[in-house]
């Protein structure tokens, strides 16, 4: 949703945001069975269905659309192509965790591959993570240049590391410059595999990694701090 339609809500209905206490937005878009344009449309048009969104309230999903309709056998359509079988578990998991239609998720499926990796290794990144193709090109591009030109890992990584792309790029940035600076000062050996430095809680990472060194928590609050105010 647009900033300018956000402000549109806050402003007529202040007093309803103020009392929902609403669910994640990943929640809703899984309860809910629903894409975010059709999630963000449906606010616009019903604001008062977000007090029927809190977080102790029973949510049921979505209709289908037509258009969702369409998407859901473009999807099934895809998947099979790249490797799933029809009707099984994993199909039927990647069918509920894939956004988009089948023209869109080939182009992104595309757009992997003209980065330089192989078509079968793309397949077995999207059936590890079926969430890998839910981005537009221009984050998967975005994405996959950070971690060649500016994180220093080969393409190849991504086989390794599939949630690799579904992560937000301030994590990756902070975890993988964070290390680099402990490995620079001798405190953490090289060789640690991109999935491990990304995969775990901050929580986990900060203990275990930033803790190694006094200076380690400033380095980290100051890293943080400028990659967020880059992005």
């Amino acid at each position: 949703m647009k900033a300018t339609e956000i402000g549109k809500i806050v402003h007529s209905h202040p007093l309803l945001l103020g009392s929902c206490s609403l669910k994640k937005t990943s929640s809703l878009l899984c309860t809910l069975h629903v894409g975010k344009k059709r999630l963000s449309q449906y606010i616009q048009e019903n604001p008062q269905v977000l007090k029927n969104w809190g977080w102790d309230r029973k949510i049921e999903s979505f209709p289908d659309s037509g258009d969702e309709v369409r998407s859901k056998a473009e999807r099934t359509k895809f998947l099979p192509d790249i490797g799933f079988v029809e009707n099984s578990s994993k199909m039927k998991a990647a069918l509920k965790a894939c956004r988009g239609n089948g023209e869109e998720l080939q182009e992104r499926f595309d757009c992997i591959v003209k980065a330089g990796s192989d078509r079968k290794d793309v397949c077995e990144l999207i059936q590890s993570c079926p969430q890998n193709p839910n981005q537009t090109t221009d984050v998967i591009e975005m994405k996959i240049d950070c971690l060649v030109n500016e994180l220093g890992y080969p393409i190849s990584s991504l086989l390794t590391a599939t949630r690799y792309l579904s992560h937000k790029m301030e994590r990756v940035k902070l975890r993988v410059r964070m290390f680099n600076w402990l490995k620079d000062h001798g405190i953490a050996a090289p060789g640690l595999s991109l999935s491990t430095l990304i995969s775990c809680s901050d929580s986990y990472f900060i203990k275990t990694y930033v803790h190694r060194h006094p200076a380690g928590p400033q380095v980290w609050h100051d890293l943080k701090n400028e990659i967020e105010s880059n992005c």
